[in-house]
């Protein structure tokens, strides 16, 4: 059974939640983690735990002190404003890749979020510069695309990436992609948006 809980800097599950961060993007391509801990943005950083009792797909967010200890999988950071959730960071642990977490990761969102637009950003496949790092893309973006997103005509560029959108539950326009982020990050002075 699928758990998650939020990420704070107390939690005990912190270090994991940070570890994976770190290890799975690039410095260009993450912002500092006490930004995904800042309330000035209301976002949901949550840790996924597989409570590993055989029943699955189902998610819950309490804690059941009683059970045995569940296995961390993952995190996601998503901020949802209007009718729009943008996926920012999302990644499941290396080992448990290809297991179905990352699936079971974006129902639970996408069942907290069930009238809204969801938005993921991934590297542009064209702008690979080795084969090996074109079939991690490519890898990436057939994954979203077998979990029902769609190809999106926004593309933009941050922190000198090359992204594109992927959506579900409906087209984003550039506009309002723009529209988001100015809105989110209009309190934040300094911050940059796509």
């Amino acid at each position: 059974m699928l758990q998650f809980f939020d990420v704070t800097r107390d939690a005990p599950w912190f270090p994991q939640v940070k570890a994976l961060y770190e290890s799975a993007f690039p410095a260009n391509e993450r912002i500092p983690i006490k930004h995904l801990l800042d309330d000035k943005i209301k976002q949901e950083f949550w840790a996924f735990f597989d409570k590993d009792d055989g029943e699955s797909g189902a998610a819950e967010n309490t804690a059941d002190e009683n059970t045995a200890t569940p296995r961390f999988c993952g995190f996601s950071n998503s901020i949802s404003h209007g009718d729009i959730t943008n996926i920012v960071y999302f990644a499941v642990v290396p080992e448990l890749r290809s297991r179905g977490y990352g699936s079971q990761i974006l129902q639970v969102i996408r069942e907290q979020h069930p009238d809204t637009r969801i938005v993921v950003d991934i590297e542009v496949e064209e702008d690979s510069k080795d084969a090996e790092e074109l079939e991690r893309r490519n890898r990436r973006r057939d994954f979203y695309l077998r979990n029902g997103f769609d190809a999106s005509p926004v593309d933009y560029v941050w922190q000198g990436e090359h992204y594109r959108l992927l959506t579900a539950g409906g087209t984003v326009t550039d506009k309002e992609f723009r529209d988001f982020w100015k809105e989110i990050l209009k309190d934040i002075p300094g911050a940059k948006y796509p």
